[in-house]
């Protein structure tokens, strides 16, 4: 009888604990979100690139920093044009335009990481919702560094959730603007087409044809990009040039593949070869323990993942941010699920080794204009560096 009597309580405490630990970490996000970035100079360089797209809309993808070279974003990547989809370009075009300052944009990515959390919550639990919103990774790189990887996940979450309740046109068109905000989207795929084939044929005809008219009419707003651009979704490989993988398979032992790791201190790179391995090995299991082809396509996007992610030449650690986009794919098996959001709050070994001091951080002068770009920005503005370590 006190047994019996005890679980409510239980469940109440249980409940308030979830509810406070959610809460805490929504106010550390506010709190990272007011916050200028130091590891990374990208979300002012997006803001200040697409600023100028209303003006050059035609030759846009066509430019580079070197023709703005007065403002101050144009010193990062100062030889490299605009790589990034349509959608990221029209998404910080609208506040980069209006000189929005870096709080709001963070905050508005935050945001995709809270949705992406309560839908995964809603199919899985609750407890899954606050792994994926309290992810360090996530917490870090999306709400003080501005990455948008996060935006990116919201539509593969969106894509899949559609397609699990059966409603294809919106499955269609948030694939399709998942793949118009950055080309990783295009690894829940073999989920969709699996979720579309395996039905009976009267509903796996209906389910093609929504989800195709979705998708297409989601991409008509995008064609004068690919009509001026017909090379727009290849531009990222320009990145391959580069060397830098701390999750590179370090079974190869050439000069050219530990070339790789230059950059990372041994630490991390123990760090991510077990957080990388970890998730492939379990994947493995997943898919010897029978039903193997109706696993496979759902256990893909995570293994395509990190097949990929370990053979590149050039990663960066907030890439990781979309693999729950990747893991809601397997939403059938709970366990395994769950498991896969586990390892991914464990993630990021640069954050790790920062606690011993392994970081690098952008110059003080930098930093210093970021924030000053807190609230409001004019990010065609030119700030010398000179004037900024004076102050």
């Amino acid at each position: 009888m006190l047994l019996w009597k005890s679980i409510p309580y239980r469940d109440i405490l249980r409940q308030r604990g979830w509810i406070l630990a959610f809460t805490l970490i929504a106010l550390l996000r506010i709190y990272f979100c007011a916050q200028a970035p130091i590891e990374t100079s990208d979300l002012y360089r997006h803001l200040g690139f697409t600023s100028h797209f209303l003006e050059f809309p035609r030759t846009f993808y066509w430019l580079v920093p070197t023709d703005f070279p007065d403002e101050f974003w144009s010193d990062f990547w100062s030889d490299q044009g605009y790589i990034y989809p349509p959608l990221a370009l029209l998404f910080f075009s609208f506040f980069g335009t209006l000189g929005i300052g870096l709080f709001w944009v963070k905050i508005v990515l935050s945001l995709c990481d809270l949705v992406s959390a309560l839908l995964i919550g809603r199919v899985v639990s609750k407890w899954a919702a606050l792994l994926v919103f309290s992810a360090p990774i996530s917490v870090w790189y999306t709400s003080h560094e501005g990455q948008y990887e996060s935006l990116l996940t919201l539509l593969m979450v969106l894509s899949i959730f559609c397609a699990r309740s059966g409603r294809w046109r919106l499955a269609g068109v948030a694939f399709m603007l998942a793949l118009q905000a950055k080309q990783l989207g295009i690894l829940i795929a073999p989920y969709l087409l699996f979720e579309i084939w395996h039905r009976t044929r009267p509903r796996q005809l209906r389910a093609a044809r929504g989800f195709m008219i979705g998708f297409c009419t989601a991409f008509i707003p995008f064609l004068p990009f690919y009509w001026w651009r017909p090379d727009l979704w290849l531009l990222p490989l320009q990145n391959q040039e580069n060397l830098l993988n701390p999750y590179y398979w370090p079974v190869f032992c050439s000069d050219l593949s530990m070339a790789h790791f230059d950059e990372c201190s041994n630490f991390r790179v123990l760090w991510d070869f077990a957080a990388s391995f970890t998730p492939i090995a379990l994947l493995g299991l997943f898919l010897a323990r029978g039903h193997f082809l109706r696993k496979l396509p759902q256990a893909l996007p995570t293994l395509g993942f990190w097949v990929m992610i370990k053979s590149v030449a050039w990663v960066m650690n907030w890439y990781m941010i979309i693999l729950p986009g990747c893991s809601f794919a397997l939403w059938r098996y709970r366990r395994c699920l769950t498991a896969l959001l586990v390892i991914y709050w464990l993630q990021c070994g640069q954050q790790v080794a920062s606690i011993i001091g392994d970081i690098r951080i952008e110059e003080p002068a930098t930093i210093a204009r970021f924030k000053e770009c807190i609230w409001l920005a004019n990010y065609q503005s030119a700030v010398p560096l000179d004037s900024e370590m004076e102050k």
